[in-house]
């Protein structure tokens, strides 16, 4: 056990942490807009996803701060980087399907980008060690 612990708190990792959380953060975002919907049905799908977004960064945040890079970190600055990332997005998306590459293909190539690039925000300024 204290193996896998000890792989699992490799640095090396780190990436594949911030997976997991993302998609722990995901299915949170889902959770949320499926009981919203359920108790709410006329609810604008804008508003039930900004109450999901608002938990699932919740999520996130505390993922990020305690099992992704094991820092402090700041939530304002991770939440610019969330509202960075739905802003990049919808702006990749929107230049893919300006390229006429296909609705799925264009969310598929948003969906992947985004992510590396809120790795990226999240390590070297969110959740960035402070040096002495």
């Amino acid at each position: 056990m204290q193996r896998l612990e000890n792989l699992f708190n490799n640095d090396a990792l780190r990436p594949f942490r911030f997976l997991i959380v993302g998609g722990a953060a995901t299915a949170t975002h889902l959770f949320i807009v499926a009981l919203v919907f359920a108790f709410h049905a006329s609810i604008s799908p804008y508003s039930a996803n900004i109450i999901a977004f608002l938990g699932a960064f919740l999520v996130s945040f505390y993922g990020h701060r305690y099992i992704t890079f094991r820092t402090r970190g700041s939530m304002r600055r991770f939440l610019l980087v969330a509202i960075g990332g739905f802003l990049a997005n919808n702006v990749i998306l929107t230049l893919c399907l300006a390229l006429s590459l296909g609705g799925f293909v264009s969310v598929a190539i948003a969906t992947v980008c985004v992510p590396i690039l809120t790795y990226l925000a999240s390590s070297l300024w969110a959740f960035k060690i402070k040096e002495d």
